[in-house]
């Protein structure tokens, strides 16, 4: 039977990996209405970006305690925090791309 902590861990970050996943979505899908919306949707994009950079900081940090207390042992939790803000910090430097 498993352990109560991997079980609460394991619930904790797939809502968590879930959403940073969809923030880095909502980042590379944001386009501009037309030309005159260009300033608009590349301060957004930055904005979005850094959010889901910051959280997906975040959410590695809480990975990375799990693993350190081993309620979960398996190291694959660290790719999506570590894959989405690499993509976060591609797309906030290429807002307009």
């Amino acid at each position: 039977m498993p352990r109560a902590g991997s079980l609460v861990s394991a619930a904790l970050l797939l809502p968590s990996n879930l959403t940073l996943c969809y923030l880095l979505f909502l980042a590379v899908a944001a386009s501009p209405d037309g030309p005159w919306g260009e300033a608009e949707s590349a301060a957004t994009v930055q904005v979005v970006s850094l959010l889901s950079g910051a959280l997906a900081l975040a959410v590695a940090l809480l990975t990375l305690f799990i693993l350190a207390t081993q309620w979960l042992r398996s190291r694959w939790w660290l790719a999506v925090p570590g894959l989405v803000l690499a993509g976060s910090v591609i797309r906030w430097l290429f807002p307009s791309a």
